[in-house]
């Protein structure tokens, strides 16, 4: 009879316990329908931007970004134009072996590249995971600035 009692004890603080976290706040978010807010210090995948006040892009081709990437996964193509002035050509990322260190952000003496928010990226094929600066267009960065083609 003893083992029984302890038994029935055992029940009663199980039912407790789940009486008493069933009132509690849910922990699970239902996602993608809910989304919790992320940290302003979030780094989801690189954007390219542009200064609002001349609506052109703030990289001059100066390959920074591309030095300092452990990677490599930033290519850049720039061409020499009337006055040393440097035109950049083609510029990508390659997010499939992007570490998401933000070395390029740091690196870069204009501020032409930030870490944005965009962290789903899922695709159907790899090469949609190359970002040229044409697909960074409209898209929306931590700053609240959009992305440019220059």
């Amino acid at each position: 009879m003893s083992a029984l009692g302890g038994y029935g004890q055992g029940i009663v603080q199980g039912m407790q316990t789940t009486l008493k976290h069933f009132f509690k706040p849910k922990v699970t978010v239902q996602y993608p329908e809910e989304k919790i807010p992320l940290s302003p210090r979030f780094r989801g995948a690189p954007s390219w931007v542009f200064d609002n006040s001349t609506g052109r892009s703030r990289c001059v081709g100066c390959g920074i970004c591309v030095q300092a990437c452990p990677k490599g996964v930033i290519e850049m193509r720039t061409t020499n134009g009337p006055g040393g002035v440097r035109f950049v050509d083609y510029y990508a990322i390659h997010i499939t072996r992007c570490l998401f260190c933000a070395l390029c952000v740091e690196a870069c003496p204009f501020r032409a590249i930030e870490m944005s928010h965009e962290f789903e990226l899922s695709r159907f094929e790899r090469y949609d995971l190359v970002y040229t600066r044409e697909d960074w267009l409209g898209r929306p960065t931590v700053t609240g600035r959009q992305g440019a083609v220059a």
